[in-house]
């Protein structure tokens, strides 16, 4: 069948945010590296597998064995490294993950898969993200169809995977609500503590005297706090701001929220200082 779908690991960073290899880093208990756990992911859904890698980079850990396909020239970042897999099979669909995506699991790939066999026409099938809606290239499917709509866009020297699918108005799926927080991604020593210690990603928004308090009026926070009363503590102890329960109020996605609500990773959550006259 010429449109079986292909796998690529994507791996040619050179990690200079983190100061090692992320594909070789070994996070979970299993002993498995980033890139042995997200191979062994797409295993389950492609028939060939391929490991997209820069000109001279050796293979990473735990991708020993696997074909490997180096960049093309013409092209920069991710997109080099798919518009190489489409030169090495351009009949495919190919299901490209970043291997700095360690909360992946086989049922958003599955989800993917499903949907590509709804519609193999499909150029582009891809989440959005939880924090901010755009589309991530780097967990997706590219039809056949894609590579001349990728060529064209290289062309130009358009080479952001996700701005490419922002001017072709791809349509997205939404993750799951237990998964909004699967598309973290790993940049830095930082985000893989925030990884291991179960943290989640948080959009925060400061108004009124608390804004001037903490210097800023928006920021996004790695947590592990489970409520909003967890957080509101987290917040008042961290930032030595007062933030007590019978003065600030807290909204979690634009609603207000009791202490006991449950926060999400991609929540939006604000803390309201009393407004002047009660």
């Amino acid at each position: 069948m010429s449109n079986a779908l292909h796998g690529l690991l994507l791996a040619g960073g050179k990690s200079s945010r983190m100061g090692c290899d992320k594909a070789s880093m070994v996070l979970g208990d299993d002993g498995l590296t980033q890139a042995g756990r997200a191979l062994g992911i797409l295993r389950q859904f492609c028939g060939p597998v391929y490991l997209s890698l820069r000109e001279g980079q050796p293979v990473p850990a735990g991708g020993e064995g696997v074909p490997v396909l180096h960049d093309v020239p013409g092209a920069q970042g991710p997109l080099s490294g798919i518009l190489a897999a489409f030169h090495q099979a351009p009949g495919a669909a190919w299901l490209v993950l970043a291997c700095d995506l360690p909360l992946v699991h086989p049922g958003l790939l599955a989800r993917l898969a499903a949907r590509y066999a709804e519609d193999p026409s499909s150029p582009f099938i891809a989440y959005a993200s939880a924090l901010d809606g755009l589309p991530e290239p780097l967990c997706a499917i590219y039809g056949p169809s894609a590579f001349p709509v990728l060529g064209r866009h290289a062309a130009r020297g358009h080479f952001c995977p996700r701005h490419i699918l922002l001017e072709e108005s791809v349509p997205l799926l939404a993750l799951p609500e237990a998964d909004t927080g699967a598309l973290t991604n790993l940049n830095t020593p930082q985000d893989v503590a925030g990884v291991r210690t179960g943290a989640r990603e948080v959009r925060v928004a400061w108004f009124g005297h608390l804004a001037d308090q903490r210097g800023l009026r928006e920021e996004r926070v790695a947590t592990t706090a489970e409520t909003a009363g967890d957080f509101r503590r987290e917040m008042s102890d961290l930032h030595r701001l007062d933030l007590d329960s019978g003065v600030v109020r807290v909204a979690v996605n634009d609603e207000f929220a009791l202490d006991g609500h449950r926060l999400q990773a991609g929540d939006r959550v604000v803390f309201l200082s009393p407004f002047a006259g009660g």
